[in-house]
């Protein structure tokens, strides 16, 4: 299984290294890679999005799961279970949108949107949950004693 989180800008450098750590722990479980893509440029949030939207659906495979505070509340544990049932090698594409959040071309096309919060979090703070979950999810799986529940 591999994964990608794909993101709509740069990481805070203030959370680069902590990021790096759990792409690093996740490499023996799945790899996983961050796709940085570029911040919308236009003067209005629907024109950033629309923009955004464009290279998120060009980026995404089928069948992606997009972050959104409105998605899905799950708990880790089910986290794992939802990793359990895909199949070894398949590629888990992640979205994560900009600043503004992301279009509805995005929200259509997503399979799953699942939300990490009901606050409303910076986006380069849920890259760094996601990665941490993502990590915590293969930990449940494998008994590693990361997850204490």
């Amino acid at each position: 299984m591999k994964l990608r989180l794909i993101v709509v800008g740069r990481r805070a450098a203030e959370l680069a290294d902590f990021e790096a750590r759990f792409v690093q722990r996740l490499s023996p479980f799945a790899p996983c890679t961050v796709i940085e893509l570029p911040d919308g440029k236009g003067k209005q949030a629907t024109q950033r999005k629309q923009q955004e939207a464009a290279s998120i659906l060009d980026k995404a495979g089928k069948g992606f799961v997009l972050f959104d505070e409105h998605g899905r509340q799950m708990t880790s544990m089910q986290w794992g279970e939802w990793f359990a049932r895909q199949q070894g090698d398949a590629q888990l594409d992640f979205v994560i949108g900009g600043a503004d959040g992301v279009h509805e071309s995005v929200k259509s096309a997503a399979s799953a949107t699942w939300g990490l919060s009901r606050l409303t979090l910076p986006h380069q703070l849920v890259r760094v949950i996601a990665l941490e979950q993502f990590y915590r999810a293969f930990s449940i799986l494998r008994n590693h004693p990361y997850h204490r529940p």
